[in-house]
């Protein structure tokens, strides 16, 4: 064979590759073929709840999620899906977790009002320690540079790290050093990141926008002026980097508070009614760029009950063993001999660890005064308060003693002892909620008091040193189990009735004290409970008093 005609075979064979080659490696590749699905989940604080209802809804549905990213609360729900946990699993974390135990309210602040350090320990033991590369599904969270006012799509390093700076509300939280550099809450910028899941290719893209609207707005309010102009800001953000969605879902939660975090089985099942809502577009679109796709049915099986909360009681035993700071904190009590508030300051923490002492003044005109303490207490223990009293009318000081808890359900056990006064010492079990329904709850509490005969009023004509009292109360909420924001404090009002009959304890002599009034359950941040009451006691002798009640606070 000549040159000349292997020249020309040479030639006719590339002619032929490159005729044949593109025609095989096209067959291939729509073969293969498998479009990326991107869920990109919005930050709204608790109604980010809606997001684990809505992945249930895609995973009913047959739609499958390849990619997440999220901002804010959104970063916390993706990131555990991304981890492998399912439904039920983040079901069950969201409505049993106890928010105000993961974040502390340390003073002097540090950065921002509530310390995150806790719920960054919670995390790393949810995800195992874990780095974004290690988890099942890629995962981005989305955080801004606090110097630069850039946003980051973080892939890299430890998943609770992240998670703890896209959380990080400038002013409320801390910002979270990555690096060299400090990290906010990604919604600054991004409230949506739609825009991120575009920029990495993905095929279709899933956005979850949790819209916070104002229906007649009230202007004379500083917060509401404050929270309209943030909202403003970050839409213009938000339509931008939602264009890039194939279907942008918006959960019916625009009225509800952002901070109530007892609401999460609701939020849960207004995403799932959103992700039903929104089923037919989100196939439509689908169908659209691929016409062969098939939906099918899955669950992500996660972990069992029993592994779920050996994972919660590590997480949590941890978090109560983390050293914190020493701070300064605010006092909130209520005297359950005399029935009055008592308000004052408190050092803990650092040093003391679990003990704490401080100064609060008691606000009662015989019984109440100054008051130097020391106290302890753990949630899952109980507590102990030692405290010396100089009340305006005593000559001497008077020493006291309070030992409650631990609380097992609603149930509640507290014992008292104080050196001077009619009272000398009293146990009591409680329970608040034996009949609980969204409009009215009812409860009940059982109380022996020992008296003091020599400090009794003779009014009372009481003879008997022990007292045995039965005290029923119902509390009805007209607008049931809704919160009303004022403030940084969510409020649910209600209606008050009660009756205490007390009898001494040697013979049935029955002494009533009938009780109205008004009061509000509260939520301080929407985390920390608290209860405020006024009303009127009438007594079977017909004569009445004023009584204000304040649940002590827990900060």
């Amino acid at each position: 064979m000549n040159r000349q005609k292997l020249w020309s075979l040479t030639i006719v064979f590339i002619m032929l590759c490159g005729l044949v080659t593109p025609a095989k490696v096209s067959a291939i590749e729509v073969a293969r073929f498998d479009p990326t699905i991107a869920l990109v989940l919005g930050g709204g604080s608790a109604r980010g709840f809606s997001h684990v209802g809505l992945i249930r809804a895609l995973e009913e549905n047959g739609i499958p999620v390849d990619l997440l990213v999220g901002t804010s609360m959104g970063s916390i729900v993706a990131g555990l899906y991304a981890a492998g946990y399912s439904v039920e699993n983040m079901t069950e974390i969201v409505t049993a977790l106890d928010m105000s135990t993961l974040l502390d309210i340390p003073m002097p602040l540090g950065g921002g009002v509530v310390d995150t350090t806790g719920i960054q320990h919670f995390l790393d033991v949810l995800f195992e320690g874990r780095t974004y590369n290690q988890l099942p599904i890629p995962y981005y969270s989305i955080i801004v540079n606090l110097r630069t006012g850039r946003e980051l799509a973080l892939h890299d390093g430890k998943v609770s790290k992240g998670i703890q700076a896209s959380m990080s509300i400038p002013g409320i939280f801390p910002p979270v050093q990555i690096g060299d550099q400090y990290y906010v809450d990604g919604g600054l910028k991004n409230q949506v990141p739609a825009n991120v899941a575009a920029d990495l290719g993905a095929d279709i893209i899933l956005a979850v926008s949790l819209e916070k609207d104002f229906q007649d707005p009230n202007h004379r309010r500083i917060m509401t002026n404050i929270q309209m102009s943030l909202t403003a800001m970050m839409e213009g953000y938000t339509e931008i980097n939602t264009a890039m969605a194939d279907v942008l879902i918006v959960p019916e939660v625009a009225f509800d508070s952002s901070m109530d975090y007892q609401r999460a089985d609701y939020f849960i099942q207004q995403g799932y009614k959103a992700g039903l809502t929104y089923m037919d577009e989100i196939k439509t679109a689908i169908l659209a760029k691929y016409p062969d796709f098939e939906f099918t049915p899955y669950h992500q099986p996660g972990y069992t009950s029993q592994e779920l909360k050996q994972i919660l009681r590590t997480a949590n035993r941890e978090v109560a063993n983390l050293p914190r700071r020493f701070t300064l904190k605010p006092e909130l009590k209520f005297d359950s001999d005399y029935s009055f508030p008592k308000l004052g300051l408190k050092f803990t923490h650092g040093p003391l660890n679990w003990f704490g002492m401080g100064y609060r003044y008691g606000f009662h005109p015989q019984e109440g005064g100054h008051e130097v303490f020391i106290d302890w207490g753990r949630d899952n223990w109980g507590s102990v308060d030692l405290y010396v009293r100089q009340s305006p009318e005593r000559e001497d000081p008077t020493f006291g003693l309070y030992v409650g808890g631990p609380k097992i359900e609603q149930l509640m056990l507290e014992g008292t002892y104080v050196s001077q006064g009619p009272k000398a010492w009293q146990v009591s079990a409680s329970n608040t909620a034996l009949l609980n329904y969204p409009r009215a709850v009812a409860g009940l509490a059982l109380r022996v008091t020992g008296l003091r005969p020599e400090e009794m009023d003779e009014e009372t004509n009481i003879q008997d040193h022990l007292l045995m009292a039965v005290a029923p109360q119902v509390q009805v909420f007209p607008w049931g189990e809704e919160y009303f924001p004022v403030g940084m404090v969510l409020s649910r009002p209600y209606l008050l009735t009660g009756v205490t009959v007390e009898t001494p304890v040697t013979e049935l002599e029955l002494r009533p004290t009938f009780r109205v009034g008004i009061g509000s359950e509260l939520q301080f941040f929407g985390l920390y409970p608290g209860d405020v009451s006024l009303g009127v006691e009438v007594q079977s002798t017909g004569k009445s008093t004023w009584k204000f009640g304040l649940k002590s606070i827990k900060f």
